[in-house]
């Protein structure tokens, strides 16, 4: 199986040199690129420009810990790529930045070996691109004649002009889930090229903020150390400070019984915020939150400094000089599709983990632990929670976020395959007595999550009201 095989490449440790995690940190560039997969610091640097899957992606884990990203995005490849990392070891990490997994992982090897057999039996391929093209192509033609609207192209009346600020809104939020969600993973066809001029196109030049600060947060933090308190950087930092309560751990104040109020509604500025923080991750601290930020080069910067410029010509310079929109009213008009797109996104991202049938490792107790109770793919499969299997309208609207545990544990594949493999996951899990996370609609969905915000509010009470 996968990960045994994996395993039996990398044993032989004896004659390596010991190092810290801090050491491998310094290795955090194209110049000198370190990367550590179980305990194991790999200098990959002669293979960064080399790599099949690009360099952006590589260059995102370099100076960090990467075994279970390196597992799931080569679920399907495991062997090759493991005989492959033999190459380039040079030294044992004897300690970690963040907590650990239990190091073998027999239920994630199994499962990804009937997933594999699912596409190899249908002669599928798992990053189908496809499906996402067109789906994108007509984004952006209802984004083209929203904006026509918006802009007096089409000339409508103000209350028209709102209503068409609410589905560029929308329009905004969609391909971020879709497109540009998938190509972040690299699950968007086989071409790292692809990945960057359509994600980045998406991202940075439509929407106007970084994929490079989307893959720090979402795909070095969250999508390893899923809802881990303190670690994960969509759970609060700390135990004190956070405008969120979302676990025991955290000190409560009075406030908090008051969050299922002020958080949904807050939820509306998170467009205006990523684009704040991506301005802090490029030219700020060393830290986003609890991840390292590499450091950037001058040309980096002179590319952020471009898309950024080209952004503001075309959503802003373009309608105030070209179309003549009175610079109030499209103050106006980006203010509602912005809160549109803000509601949209993090109510689709909060159901998927705040939750009251999510699980929130070393978020309860005090006991001292350094290694999660659960291996990494249980741990996944805890932490999530989907909702409306089968239906492809719901797939459509969130992006497939309605299969969260399945993105979670192949986040390489593309979100069109997993209706087809969450079957596979489920019975999986069923075999294991392991739960899945399954909500009926999108409603209870969203329901747990205001339930969860309700109970953490309540001080000393524990989230309850699980609903199966």
């Amino acid at each position: 199986m996968g990960v045994q095989a994996r395993r039996t490449v990398t044993d032989d440790t004896s004659e390596l040199k010991e190092v810290s995690w801090k050491d491998v940190a310094k290795h955090n560039t194209a110049e000198s690129c370190w990367i550590t997969v179980d305990d194991i610091a790999h200098d990959l640097t002669s293979w960064v420009h080399k790599h099949p899957g690009g360099s952006e992606l590589m260059l995102t884990f370099a100076g960090r810990e990467a075994t279970h990203a390196f597992n799931s995005y080569h679920a399907l490849s495991i062997e090759r790529a493991s005989e492959k990392l033999r190459c380039f070891r040079v030294a044992k990490v004897v300690d970690s930045e963040f907590q650990k997994y239990p190091a073998e992982d027999p239920f994630y090897a199994e499962l990804t070996k009937d997933v594999k057999n699912y596409f190899a039996k249908n002669k599928v391929d798992p990053k189908d691109w496809r499906p996402g093209l067109w789906r994108f192509a007509v984004m952006l033609a209802v984004a083209a004649a929203a904006l026509s609207v918006c802009w007096g192209v089409v000339e409508a009346s103000w209350p028209m002009q709102v209503l068409a600020a609410v589905v560029f809104g929308w329009m905004q939020a969609l391909p971020l889930l879709h497109i540009m969600h998938d190509c972040s993973h690299g699950a968007f066809s086989h071409s790292p090229l692809a990945w960057d001029v359509v994600g980045q196109g998406v991202m940075d030049l439509y929407a106007g903020a970084s994929m490079t600060a989307w893959h720090l947060q979402h795909v070095v933090g969250h999508h390893v150390w899923t809802n881990v308190f303190e670690t994960d950087p969509d759970m609060p930092p700390a135990r004190q400070g956070d405008p969120r309560r979302l676990v025991d751990k955290q000190e409560w104040t009075s406030m908090y019984a008051y969050q299922h109020i002020y958080l949904p509604l807050a939820y509306g500025v998170l467009a205006l915020k990523v684009r704040w923080t991506d301005v802090t991750h490029a030219w700020g601290p060393e830290m986003a939150g609890t991840m390292r930020v590499r450091k950037h080069t001058a040309m980096w910067k002179a590319q952020w400094i471009i898309v950024k410029a080209l952004w503001v010509c075309w959503r802003w310079l373009v309608p105030l000089f070209v179309f003549k929109v009175p610079f109030f009213w499209l103050c106006t008009l980006f203010l509602v599709s912005d809160m549109i797109t803000g509601w949209y996104l993090a109510f689709n991202f909060q159901v998927s983990h705040v939750s009251t049938e999510a699980d929130y490792p070393f978020g309860h107790d005090d006991r001292p632990q350094d290694v999660c109770e659960d291996v990494w793919s249980v741990s996944q499969i805890k932490t999530s929670v989907d909702y409306s299997h089968g239906s492809w309208l719901m797939a459509w609207m969130c992006g497939a976020l309605n299969y969260q545990t399945v993105h979670h544990l192949y986040p390489g594949i593309s979100q069109y395959q997993y209706p087809a493999i969450a079957p596979i996951i489920r019975k999986k899990c069923a075999e294991h007595g392991i739960k899945y996370n399954h909500l009926p609609t999108f409603a209870s969905a969203i329901w747990g999550h205001i339930a969860h915000l309700a109970n953490m509010g309540r001080r000393g009470e524990k989230a309850h009201m699980h609903m199966g």
